[in-house]
């Protein structure tokens, strides 16, 4: 359960998120002007609009920082790119290697089409379509970023939704952004979303407790303000993933290791019986297994 009292905003000092929903994407207003995790290719309009006031009068290009690789996270970066041709992208090495796989291309793509077809009157006459991206600035743990006088933000590595993803934390302001590495709340629940390693996403949410941020940007959901308040939201996702693993374990046992029978379980219980999501019905389905898998995995390394 998530606490009662979490309160996100849409506005941090110079940070600001895009819109809500499926539109992970934050802003931070600086020169450089910088687009966190452009996601869902269909709402490349939608950054492209609340870009172009942003970078206008700005003396240094945008930047696009990726958290990951997943197709929400980086769909609409191909169609800023065309927009903005001299922007820069960042993200670690590994996400830089994947945005090249064809196979990975190939599914952000598939991911991507499910919008553009929902959102196709909208759409008309744009390009939004993917393709694969270049990491220009690729980025690990350690690294340290001046962007200007008051301004720098140091790379954290925070596996275990992705291998790939990265946190970044702007030191001046006190702000973290760190996608999907600490879950996402929806409503009374945080969806734990250890799709890599179970054991590494804890470590993780750890890792980001030690910042102290005082503001956390959270994909999907909003602006966290408030050391307490985040530091309350971070030990109850860490307890979430915890009993999520026990959930997955319990089914398991249920259904004699029948991972099929666990997903058809979960996701009659979690997607089916609710009627809004954050994410569309394939894409849950699929982090659902690879969450079953990623607790199989553990307990086998615990024997």
């Amino acid at each position: 359960m998530a606490p009662q009292f979490l309160s996100f905003i849409d506005h941090y000092k110079y940070f600001s998120l895009v819109d809500s929903g499926h539109v992970p994407a934050f802003i931070c207003d600086d020169d450089p002007p910088i687009i966190f995790d452009p996601g869902v290719s269909a709402f490349g309009p939608l950054y492209y609009k609340k870009l172009a006031p942003v970078v206008k009068g700005k003396t240094r290009p945008l930047m696009m920082l990726l958290t990951h690789s997943h197709f929400d996270h980086c769909g609409a970066a191909p169609y800023l790119l065309r927009k903005f041709p001299d922007a820069r992208v960042g993200a670690s090495i590994r996400a830089a290697e994947v945005l090249q796989k064809q196979s990975a291309i190939d599914l952000i793509q598939r991911f991507n089409a499910e919008y553009e077809k929902e959102m196709a009157r909208e759409l008309a006459g744009e390009d939004t379509s993917f393709s694969g991206i270049v990491v220009d600035v690729p980025l690990k743990e350690g690294d340290r970023v001046e962007l200007s006088k008051d301004n720098c933000f140091q790379v954290f590595e925070t596996p275990g939704h992705t291998r790939d993803c990265l946190s970044y934390f702007f030191t001046g302001s006190g702000t973290l952004i760190a996608g999907e590495a600490a879950g996402v709340p929806e409503g009374d629940f945080i969806h734990s979303v250890f799709l890599a390693s179970y054991e590494d996403y804890i470590n993780s949410i750890e890792k980001l407790h030690t910042l102290k941020a005082a503001a956390l940007c959270i994909a999907h959901v909003g602006i966290l303000t408030g050391k307490r308040q985040i530091a309350d939201y971070l030990e109850t996702s860490l307890k979430a993933a915890q009993d999520y693993r026990a959930k997955i374990e319990c089914y398991l046992e249920k259904f004699n290791g029948d991972k099929e029978k666990v997903v058809s379980a979960i996701v009659a219980e979690e997607y089916d019986a609710k009627p809004h999501h954050i994410v569309n019905r394939n894409p849950f389905i699929m982090n659902l297994q690879a969450k079953i898998n990623a607790v199989c995995n553990l307990k086998k390394l615990l024997k």
